[in-house]
């Protein structure tokens, strides 16, 4: 099949690169493999409410649409349960290889059953239409519960241990999820977490390298449809294109861990080249300074997800979640988490904590010196016995 030369419309060969007539480069011809499948050559019709998909499924409404696919409200009349239909779209099951490893990788994540990973039922074809029927949650994605502001200490750390232990049953399986963000994370009205989309990011970022110059982060600034939102949680290895482990993952969920905290992603930037040397290169604003109340573990976690050298940062989403669990431990002991010790007034530490011993029930409001006093620190200046009257006064 030829291809037209978009600036002189002279036809080439499938296999030139460059126009045989005046030498510009020609576009891809993505669009006209011979690969493509049978499913595209079929007229699809609109899905419309009250309608009844693959003989099961009556169509109730659509949630929405994107980058990844329609969404619709359905009822399974065979299993009488609400299920949510996903339909990819057609840049994904255009080309038939790509098709087949997503479905197989969708049916390794429909063995996950977890509490906080969403289910999916079914994956299949119907009506010239592949689709996935998955559990249909009610609420909110998390990026709709920040909205530019800090949650709750205690959310935060019970958020953290929700999707550390879905992510730690996953890796447990060999699966890695790579696009781990506030929009693939559903809040339920009664809190609980569920990570969505396991599978389809892998094969989003395979359709984008390979319309790219290179299958790396620096080949995509300028490649149309790639989110700067998207971009922003990836980890410093999948920015450079390198193999990725179970790691990669606990860096996004660290990134999706500080907006919670602070409100605000750590790396940000115009462009995607920008956003990209951010994450390589750049060290996020403290959380203390942002939202004084984040507690000292919470912020030694987040930065230890964080970490741009894999191997300092957390091995495996089992440690992440002990130490999540630590903490949640230790502000349950405090009435009012303690642990989160006060840092909003200029007082130095040291001073605060001279005698006479703060009266039980007397509020001393505290903020550390700089950055690097820590309260280790504190503690190893011999103020530590009034350090623990003082948490024990709250």
């Amino acid at each position: 099949m030829a291809i037209k030369c978009p600036k002189c419309h002279f036809d080439n060969p499938e296999t030139q690169k460059f126009c045989g007539d005046c030498g510009t480069q020609l576009p891809l011809p993505r669009d006209i493999r011979p690969e493509a499948t049978e499913t595209l050559q079929t007229p699809i019709k609109e899905l419309t409410t009250g309608s009844t998909f693959a003989g099961r499924y009556q169509v109730i409404e659509e949630l929405g649409k994107g980058g990844m696919g329609r969404v619709y409200k359905a009822e399974d009349s065979r299993l009488g349960r609400p299920v949510a239909l996903k339909f990819l779209p057609d840049d994904v099951i255009r080309d038939r290889h790509v098709l087949e490893r997503f479905q197989r990788e969708a049916r390794t994540a429909s063995a996950l059953n977890h509490p906080h990973i969403c289910t999916i039922y079914d994956i299949d074809e119907a009506e010239g239409r592949p689709f996935i029927a998955m559990e249909l949650l009610e609420g909110e994605t998390l990026r709709g519960r920040i909205r530019g502001q800090p949650l709750k200490i205690q959310e935060i750390v019970d958020l953290g241990i929700q999707l550390a232990d879905a992510l730690d049953a996953a890796h447990a399986k060999g699966i890695l999820h790579r696009d781990i963000k506030p929009e693939n994370i559903f809040i339920t009205p009664r809190g609980t977490a569920k990570l969505l989309d396991f599978g389809i990011a892998k094969l989003a970022a395979e359709q984008v390298s390979m319309t790219a110059p290179t299958a790396t982060l620096a080949g995509w600034v300028t490649v149309p449809g790639v989110a700067v939102g998207t971009v922003a949680y990836m980890s410093p290895e999948q920015v450079r294109g390198e193999a990725l482990d179970a790691r990669t993952d606990l860096f996004s969920l660290g990134v999706v861990l500080y907006e919670t905290a602070t409100g605000s992603q750590p790396f940000r930037g115009a462009t995607t080249g920008a956003v990209c040397t951010e994450i390589q290169t750049k060290m996020p604003t403290a959380r203390v300074r942002l939202n004084p109340d984040v507690p000292a573990e919470l912020e030694q976690i987040i930065d230890k997800a964080l970490e741009k050298d894999v191997r300092l940062r957390y091995h495996s989403a089992r440690d992440m979640l002990v130490d999540l669990e630590r903490l949640r431990r230790s502000l349950a002991s405090s009435p009012a988490g303690g642990s989160a010790l006060l840092r909003r007034a200029s007082l130095d530490c040291r001073s605060a904590f001279r005698e006479p011993q703060p009266r039980p029930g007397q509020r001393v409001l505290c903020r550390w010196p700089d950055r690097g006093a820590d309260r280790r620190t504190v503690q190893g200046s011999g103020s530590s016995r009034h350090l623990t009257h003082f948490r024990n006064a709250f």
